[in-house]
């Protein structure tokens, strides 16, 4: 293959080099947004394959915490437990789910690290709901540990790391307002289980204590969602497919603990094929347009 470099010279890369370039220098095109700064811009390939590899480690890390579904379904789940263990998952990964998508991206969507953030501290906000702190609980040392494993390795390994503070909003005027009003009940239902959860056992013991951060993070990633950072079209849909797995969940297992029942099962997965239609035609009316880094 013969090309160009910045002289203008002629230079012939091998297949393999060809390649090799492709992948360092540009994220995947799955996931065609906006965040993904600095598209054409070339990065170090040794900062690229850090991020990818710090990143992938920490994309296991969140699946394995968001494994209760599977669980549930080689049957670990007792009477009552099913909508805990299939739910739980569905937020673990609106929370943590953004290093997948740093992983796959190199370290370039944006957006994806300030989903990240707006998971864990959401999901932080919600421990404070409790009413019995938990024996193990240790908020400090998770917050830390947040901070240092989750959020810096990024910051000091991507080049335009000031991009990371930038919003860049498109908001929806139909988007938004679907979130705000499905962010009241959801809280409410995060404030109730909270409520319940007296035990000071854990989430491993009471399901309470795991359930308090289903609304809190929902809520607040459907609002992130619907500011539309940098024209996101990814994370509105993953928001609409979550809504749909805990609304679905609510509809097969109406009488389990911290269910929705069947009603609120059914508008919850009628707002997520909503709020995921309001994306499509956001994104059909104003198409993202790739931002330089």
């Amino acid at each position: 293959m013969v090309g160009r470099d910045a002289q203008g010279e002629r230079h012939t890369h091998t297949p393999q080099e060809a390649v090799m370039s492709r992948i360092v220098r540009a994220p995947s095109t799955a996931l065609r947004d906006s965040d993904a700064t600095g598209r054409t811009a070339p990065w170090p390939r040794w900062r690229v394959w850090a991020i990818r590899g710090w990143y992938g480690l920490l994309s296991l890390w969140a699946m394995l915490m968001a494994s209760s579904v599977v669980r549930m379904i080689f049957g670990h789940a007792g009477p009552g437990e099913h909508f805990g263990f299939a739910t739980v998952s569905a937020w673990k990964l609106l929370a943590t789910g953004g290093v997948l998508v740093i992983c796959w991206t190199g370290g370039r969507s944006v957006v994806a690290y300030q989903a990240l953030v707006v998971g864990g501290v959401a999901t932080m906000l919600s421990d404070r709901l409790w009413a019995v702190e938990p024996v193990d609980s240790t908020p400090v040392m998770s917050a830390l540990a947040m901070i240092v494993l989750w959020l810096l390795p990024l910051v000091a390994l991507r080049p335009n790391r000031r991009d990371l503070l930038r919003l860049r909003p498109q908001f929806s005027v139909v988007m938004l307002p679907m979130a705000v009003a499905a962010a009241v009940p959801l809280i409410y239902y995060s404030i109730y289980q909270g409520a319940l959860a007296t035990g000071g056992g854990g989430a491993l013991i009471d399901p309470a204590y795991a359930l308090t951060a289903l609304g809190v993070v929902l809520a607040a990633q459907a609002i992130f969602a619907a500011l539309r950072p940098s024209g996101t079209t990814w994370l509105p849909r993953f928001v609409a497919l979550a809504a749909i797995w805990i609304g679905t969940a609510a509809i097969i297992w109406p009488d389990d603990l911290g269910s929705f029942g069947r009603a609120w099962g059914a508008a919850m997965v009628a707002w997520g094929i909503a709020f995921a239609a309001g994306a499509e035609a956001e994104r059909r009316r104003r198409p993202s347009v790739v931002r330089p880094g």
